[in-house]
């Protein structure tokens, strides 16, 4: 068999085969052999059946299957001979079979990007400060009271308050969505509750057994659920529970019943080393954010478009799933993944960038997942589950799974790698504020290093 390899661009390649006919013609006649004795047709005994029959009836299905699997067997045999590193299944035309020829075909071949990662060490990563507002932590101690806050059914008025827990069933759109028939909990005290921003705000007020109540409103532009800010939301919602809640004040006897301190001040400190332990775990994320694309920035390549689909797919899927467990449906709303396709194409380029330069630098200084960092990684993935770590081991193993445990475990160590080797810059956002009555006495702007510097006395001056 005749191989040629061409470089079509750093991330594909054309393949061009030659398969000589006698290859081509012995599986020609495995085809044949094959058919003839599974086929069943009137006059002829059960695999009796001549050859000139079956080539008559089954000519154009058999050389189609025929070419389609040399081609298969030809790309495999180039892929191990070659070294070929394919990301999608090559793409295959000018295939014909012709007799007495050899079977000539050419294939695209989508390849892994091919990059030698440079100027990775040291880069400079920006790391704010972990700052807990008293706000953050009045917030988590009213969760407490949430949690222990007794629910009754309303008496003694005819319309909601605006702490009552309303069940609810609602249906109808949400912009282009359709909103199923469903039924929701909405804590009116939480502008977010029920999965839509601004649904509790407008169940207020209303008539305790409210039916096919109408809710017109547009859900705010700065929703937390950025997918839906700016919908228009017309829904149809009948009240089917009210309930009270008696809260519990927020005193030495509640910090009790938590279980996790004796006092109020002492659940204090707890919650606020909580909070901290949280932060921090945010901004070494975004830290390593920060660290992969300025990575990415330094080491321009090219990566194959068939991947950029995958990760956009994988982006779109993430946030259909979002909207799904909003209740959205998704399909009677005409959901235009194409269009979302095209819109987070730009991030999923950068995703796959920074993927592949990580596993290339991973691959550059040895990283590696050990047999005890993939356990560790199932017990926790088993824990979340509610399963056995056996089980799970097996479930994954059999699905061709544990590969892409071993490369996340790879992927995380890499990125903790490069950030113990930056060069962390500590700012302080609050130090770039400057009021008119500064701007006389301070620069208005500030370089990256100036800010450093005058982090590093500031701390040094305490």
């Amino acid at each position: 068999m005749q191989i040629t390899i061409e470089d079509i661009s750093p991330v594909e390649k054309r393949v061009d085969f030659e398969v000589p006919w006698p290859d081509v013609a012995a599986r020609l006649d495995r085809a044949y052999d094959k058919l003839r004795r599974e086929a069943r047709l009137k006059g002829f005994r059960p695999g009796k059946v001549p050859r000139q029959v079956v080539v008559q009836l089954y000519k154009h299905r058999v050389e189609e299957d025929v070419a389609r699997e040399s081609a298969e067997f030809a790309i495999g045999q180039a892929v191990r001979e070659k070294q070929i590193e394919p990301i999608a299944p090559p793409t295959v035309d000018k295939l014909e079979l012709r007799h007495g020829e050899p079977l000539k075909f050419s294939a695209r071949v989508e390849v892994r990007s091919q990059v030698t990662p440079k100027d990775y060490m040291g880069v400079r990563v920006a790391r704010r400060p972990a700052k807990v507002s008293e706000e953050q932590i009045d917030k988590e101690l009213e969760g407490y009271r949430r949690r222990f806050t007794q629910f009754k059914p309303v008496e003694n008025r005819q319309t909601t308050a605006a702490d009552d827990v309303v069940t609810a069933e609602v249906h109808g759109r949400i912009g282009e969505h359709k909103v199923k028939t469903r039924t929701v909990q909405v804590d009116l005290s939480d502008e977010n509750a029920g999965g839509l921003p601004g649904l509790a705000e407008r169940l207020r007020g209303v008539p305790l057994d409210a039916q096919a109540l109408e809710v017109k409103y547009q859900v705010p532009a700065d929703s937390p659920v950025k997918s839906l800010a700016g919908r228009d939301v017309s829904l149809r919602v009948t009240i089917k529970e009210v309930r009270s809640r008696k809260v519990p004040a927020l005193d030495d006897e509640l910090a009790k019943d938590t279980g996790e301190a004796d006092t109020l001040a002492d659940l204090r400190n707890k919650v606020r080393g909580r909070l901290l332990e949280a932060e921090n775990q945010r901004i070494k994320r975004e830290m390593g954010q920060a660290l992969i694309e300025a990575i990415v920035k330094a080491n321009p390549f090219a990566v194959a478009p068939s991947l950029v689909e995958r990760y956009a797919a994988d982006i779109v899927y993430r946030t259909k799933m979002q909207l799904a467990m909003m209740g959205l449906d998704l399909e009677a709303g005409g959901f235009d993944d194409e269009a979302m396709l095209k819109e987070v194409r730009g991030d999923a380029e950068a995703e796959a960038k920074g993927g592949i330069l990580v596993q290339a630098i991973g691959e550059r200084e040895g990283v590696e997942a050990s047999e005890g960092d993939v356990q560790k990684r199932i017990a926790e993935l088993a824990a979340a589950r509610g399963e056995s770590s056996k089980k799970l081991r097996a479930e994954l193993e059999n699905n061709g799974r544990i590969a892409g445990v071993k490369s996340q475990i790879v992927h995380e160590k890499t990125v903790a790698m490069l950030l113990a080797q930056a060069k962390i810059v500590d700012e302080d956002p609050d130090r770039m504020i400057i009021t008119p009555e500064q701007a006389g006495k301070e620069r208005l702007i500030v370089t990256p290093e100036e800010a450093a510097a005058e982090a590093a006395q500031r701390r040094k001056g305490k």
